[in-house]
Formats: C-alpha cells, structure tokens, sequence
C-alpha cells in the first residue's frame, strides 16, 4: 500500500492483531495490515490510539497529522532512528566544518534550481504563448546554476543565490495560472490563493517524505547544511525537501491545467484559502502516482550524506561506509 491517507471527521484509527482498523461513524470496520503501511496521513479531527502510535513507530512508519481547516501547523511523527550514533557523530563534525557544508550546500542549491529550469523549459515547449517571460525565467536560472558552480562561492552567497533564482523561477511560474486564480507569487500561512494553498499541501508532504528518508539513514533531521539549525525546525528535511519541490509544483501546474482542479475546489476560511475534501481525495492520488521518484531521490541523497557521515566520524564509525 505504501501510503494511507484518512480524511474523514470521526474516525477512530486502532491497531489489533497485526493491523491498522479504520473505524469510521458509519459502516464496517476495516483493517490494514500495518506492514503495508509505509507512511499514514491523517487530516482533521481523526483519533488514533496510542497502542497503534507505538506499533507505527516499531514499524518504521512514518505520520503526517495535517489540520483540516488550515489553522495550524502540520505534525510529523517518526520511528526511531537508525541505530548507528556515528553517523550523527559525523553529521555535527560536517556541519561545523565550513568548506564540507558548503560543498553539500552548493550541490542541493544546484540541483534545486536545475530542476526549476527543466520544469520551465518543459512549460515553454506546452505554452509557447509564454516565450518571453519562461524565457526569461529560464536565463536567470541557468546564471544562478553557474554561479554557484563557481569555486569560493560562501554559504551566505549560496542562500541569497538560492533567493533571487527561487524569485525568478516564480515569475515565470505564475503566468502558467490564469489570473482569475489570484496567484502572483509565493505565500503561505494561511495561504490566500488556490495555486499557494495546493502548493503548501503538497509541499507539507513532500516534508514528510524528506524527513522519512533522513531518519531511516539515521542522520539528525534538525542539522542542515544549507538551513541554519533553529529551534523547532527539521533544517535537514528542509534542505532535502527543497531538491522535491520541483516535483509539486510540476504536479500543481497540471493539476490545473487539466482542469482536475479550479477555483470551485477551493473554500474561503477566514483568511484561508483551502482545498475542499471532495477535492483532497484527486490531490492526494494524483500525489502518490507521482511521489515514487522524488521518494527515490530523497533516499539516495540521505544515504549518500549518511556515507559521507560515516566516513567523517572515522574511529567512531562501526559499520563505515555500508549504508543501509
């Protein structure tokens, strides 16, 4: 099954015999073995035992708990990490060593504003219409991306590169959405305008995924190379999260273009613009259909970083560069 997601207002979540039983208000029990469920993803006012929160986390489950009206901030719940402390002893000796972090910085900002440029150079082949302003777009980015392949380049410099391309990439980005939409760029908490609020849905479970992967490496989700540490943050997840985000917002862009999502899918609460439940349940598939290649990315990058930990712990390391 891989991911289970439960949207609906009542439910009781339980664990017995070996499986995940979903008791709704109305109807049947039903159950899920637990060792099918790689992620479960709840929204709204779901309850869940806490015999089934501890055989999650024996599992290796991960748990994303989402508010259904948008008022709050999404929780992320994992497992117990990996087991070898030397990787964490190498995670905090990269981290202080400004030309090791620094390295990894450069790579994660390349990749990111890679993958932008080959979102928007695939747009422009679909909305030739748009030549001059995904062009431009395109022109800022691939700079950016030589930028920061230069050698010296300092941490501060990587971020404000990462800014100004991030800023160019939705300039370009925003013209793919007719105006009627609202969007004129990034915002968030609460999100006011359809594209942001899909955005931030999926950009909260991308997080999820990040943070999955980083944990089952055994690394410290709250020490980043390119997100400073800071109190209450995963700054690892961040970084990871950003090379998927591309992925989002590709998903967003046709989740509208085709028309599976409009203006009517959306609800004004408050200040927020959220996406109504009848809608979640297309998002929420469309996502998973989409997910299994950044998931492989993200799992390949942690382990990738968690070899390199392993190494630069050195005497501490037990298992050296056999990262499982």
């Amino acid at each position: 099954m891989g991911t289970l997601y439960v949207d609906r207002r009542g439910t009781r979540l339980e664990f017995d015999r070996g499986a995940l039983v979903i008791r709704e208000p109305e109807g049947a029990p039903r159950s899920v073995p637990l060792n099918l469920v790689e992620r479960l993803v709840v929204v709204g006012e779901v309850q869940l035992s806490s015999r089934l929160l501890t055989r999650l986390a024996d599992n290796g489950s991960g748990v994303v708990l989402m508010p259904g009206r948008g008022h709050r901030r999404s929780s992320f719940l994992q497992a117990q990490a990996h087991g070898d402390v030397a990787r964490r002893i190498g995670q905090y000796r990269l981290a202080t060593d400004p030309d090791l972090r620094t390295q990894w910085a450069r790579r994660l900002v390349w990749l990111r504003l890679a993958g932008q440029r080959r979102l928007l150079g695939s747009a422009l082949r679909v909305r030739p219409d748009l030549r001059k302003p995904l062009t431009s777009a395109v022109g800022q980015l691939h700079l950016a991306m030589h930028t920061v392949r230069e050698p010296g380049a300092r941490l501060s410099s990587l971020r404000g590169q990462e800014g100004a391309a991030s800023a160019a990439f939705f300039r370009g980005y925003r013209t793919l959405f007719p105006a009627s939409l609202g969007f004129a760029g990034r915002n968030r908490r609460p999100p006011r305008d359809p594209v942001n609020s899909a955005l931030s849905l999926g950009y909260t479970l991308n997080h999820g995924d990040a943070l999955r992967a980083i944990v089952a490496t055994g690394l410290d989700a709250g020490i980043g190379v390119l997100h400073e540490p800071a109190y209450g943050r995963d700054s690892l997840a961040c970084d990871l999260a950003e090379l998927a985000r591309v992925r989002v917002e590709r998903l967003v862009w046709r989740l509208f273009a085709d028309r599976v999502l409009d203006a009517g899918s959306f609800a004004q609460r408050d200040e927020a613009v959220l996406l109504r439940k009848s809608a979640r349940h297309a998002f929420f598939g469309t996502y998973e259909g989409a997910a299994f290649m950044h998931r492989r990315w993200l799992a390949r990058i942690a382990r990738g970083l968690a070899r390199e930990c392993s190494l630069i712990a050195g005497p501490f390391s037990q298992e050296g560069a056999d990262v499982q």
